[in-house]
């Protein structure tokens, strides 16, 4: 699918913003059912490294189908993008193999630099200064980037209004309409920020209690059925019983 016929479409069902939602929900899933009480540290992190290296591989397979040669430039951006969240949700986030991925994070075993905190920040400011309209798709993902978590070289309280100011400038460019941050909120809100519903368990009844309780409610409303049809021709009736009574009490007196 070519860039500009992805501009038509809604934003998240473009191709990059796609591809790079569903990457991220199957990774978070993998990630959080990932057993991580193993005392084999070493192997803990090996694990997730595994898990997150498929991931960004399956990505970028997934988003260079979709756009083909027209968009690899972007296609190496939101891998690298997506490399950056899963980063700083590993750096973070409390796991037994934290420590051991701040000295070796994912960003320096696939591309051998550590500056994701520094080029990805970079390359939104880029991105919002030229605002070409062939990036809107792009600028989608770096925004879902930003409501997932990443904030680079922008992490601390005394950068929340920039980065709430890039949400907006995003936001705004990507979806070509102007929006409160409440907006930004309520029309990105991705399965990957839910919480899963937990429905109660539902018994089915066995089938041939099932199948009794079918046939007592077809009986009772046969029955209520004819109770409503015989009233009926009751009524109907009534006259004509009642002429024949007053016909029949002069004969009997003759």
């Amino acid at each position: 699918m070519s860039q500009g016929s992805a501009a038509s479409l809604g934003l998240q069902d473009a191709p990059l913003s796609s591809a790079f939602r569903e990457a991220w929900q199957q990774w978070q899933h993998d990630w959080v059912h990932l057993p991580k009480d193993s005392e084999d540290e070493t192997a803990l992190v090996e694990t997730v490294v595994e898990l997150s290296t498929q991931a960004s591989q399956r990505l970028w397979r997934t988003a260079y189908s979709r756009v083909g040669d027209s968009a690899t430039e972007q296609v190496k951006a939101l891998v690298y993008a997506f490399v950056a969240l899963i980063d700083e949700t590993l750096l973070f986030e409390p796991w037994p193999g934290q420590a051991a991925w701040q000295d070796k994070p994912l960003e320096s075993r696939l591309y051998a630099s550590r500056q994701a905190g520094e080029q990805v920040p970079a390359a939104i400011q880029s991105l919002l200064d030229d605002q070409q309209p062939l990036t809107r798709d792009l600028a989608n993902v770096y925004l879902q980037c930003l409501i997932l978590g990443f904030h680079g070289r922008l992490r601390g309280e005394h950068s929340l209004a920039q980065l709430a100011k890039w949400r907006l400038a995003l936001f705004n460019f990507a979806w070509q309409d102007e929006a409160t941050y409440d907006d930004v909120s309520r029309r990105l809100v991705q399965p990957s920020l839910a919480t899963p519903l937990q429905l109660p368990v539902r018994t089915a009844l066995p089938d041939g209690f099932r199948l009794a309780l079918g046939i007592l409610a077809m009986l009772l409303l046969l029955t209520g059925l004819g109770h409503w049809l015989w009233r009926d021709i009751a009524q109907e009736l009534q006259p004509v019983l009642q002429t024949s009574d007053v016909v029949a009490a002069p004969e009997q007196g003759s």
